[in-house]
């Protein structure tokens, strides 16, 4: 595994002001931080070169857009390293993939489909299987009901959660109409969120005024929740563990408990409430292997009334994150 680099205050008060809003302009981020805008550029440019941030990325809820998510947990058996590569390819070129990532663990390997009903489900899941199918020993499938992100307060040591932390998407499909040229807005902004309205009309036709007031619409409508930053895992200075959380005579109210104890911790940057084989499943990066286990070990202080059992994964490298990877025909 790649080192891992040093972020100074400066990288860590830029990298939180992107986290906040990717698609912020270097001026914009500039005030914010201190610094002038050259050096918020200059910064910007080395984090990318230096490979700290793989990319920015719209939070999209493709709920409004007739889909669900899928998350797939597999143990992989019986393969070298170039096919579990060709394994990884295959998944990052899928147009129904939205997530992979690898990891240490009861799971080598997982990853997000989108589908719009079972069936489409089915679809992608078989063609999985007929290619690499003798390859996988074991694989867990949950729904996500409802996602949540949380803003990286721990990258500035704030004493209270950001008012902006949570940025959210759902799982029950409520179309919302968009056409062709939103779609094509979406597929750009997927790719990289700090893309310019200029850059993305001289691949649609359309004016960047246009398409300002486009994503303005796409942000009110819902569509468009949050522009966020993907870290290297190889590279970035904290480790990554996805926890999957199993509960028990779980009510209401001790899962508002739970769902408001993960927003108030600054390490916890994701949560999922899941149907399938466990209830939840968190996100954090944390500074260390201690860390975690003292966030875990408060988690299961906390909530030892409920906890039935948890699994932890360390993700060491996500490969893909795109929440809007293809085009689709359902206009």
């Amino acid at each position: 595994m790649d080192s891992k680099l040093h972020l100074d205050v400066k990288d860590r008060k830029i990298l939180y002001q992107l986290d906040c809003n990717s698609r912020q302009s270097n001026a914009e981020i500039a005030k914010k931080v201190g610094l002038s805008k050259q050096v918020v550029g200059f910064r910007i440019k080395r984090l990318l070169e230096q490979n700290i941030v793989s990319s920015f990325y719209a939070v999209i809820d493709i709920s409004k857009l007739g889909f669900a998510v899928h998350k797939n947990f597999i143990r992989l058996q019986n393969l070298d390293r170039e096919k579990e590569k060709q394994l990884i390819e295959y998944l990052k070129n899928h147009p129904d993939v939205v997530w992979i990532a690898s990891c240490d663990g009861m799971f080598d390997l997982a990853f997000g489909t989108w589908a719009k009903d079972m069936a489409f489900l089915n679809k992608t899941l078989t063609e999985l299987n007929r290619k690499f199918g003798e390859h996988i020993s074991e694989r867990q499938i949950a729904t996500i009901i409802r996602g949540e992100y949380f803003i990286r307060d721990y990258l500035i040591a704030k004493k209270e959660p950001s008012s902006l932390r949570e940025s959210f998407f759902g799982a029950i499909p409520m179309k919302t109409k968009i056409d062709e040229y939103d779609w094509k807005i979406l597929l750009e902004l997927g790719k990289n969120t700090r893309v310019t309205a200029v850059d993305i009309a001289e691949k649609t036709g359309l004016s960047a005024y246009t398409i300002g007031e486009r994503i303005r619409k796409l942000e009110k409508s819902g569509v468009i929740r949050h522009y966020n930053i993907v870290p290297n895992e190889t590279k970035f200075p904290y480790l990554h563990y996805k926890v999957l959380i199993g509960f028990r005579n779980i009510s209401e109210q001790r899962e508002k408990a739970f769902i408001e104890y993960c927003r108030m911790n600054h390490n916890i940057v994701y949560i999922v409430k899941a149907l399938g084989p466990w209830e939840f499943e968190i996100d954090m990066e944390v500074e260390n292997a201690a860390q975690f286990r003292e966030i875990m070990m408060d988690i299961k202080t906390r909530f030892n009334d409920i906890l039935k059992d948890y699994s932890a994964l360390h993700i060491y490298q996500v490969h893909k994150y795109n929440f809007c990877p293809s085009m689709k025909d359902e206009l």
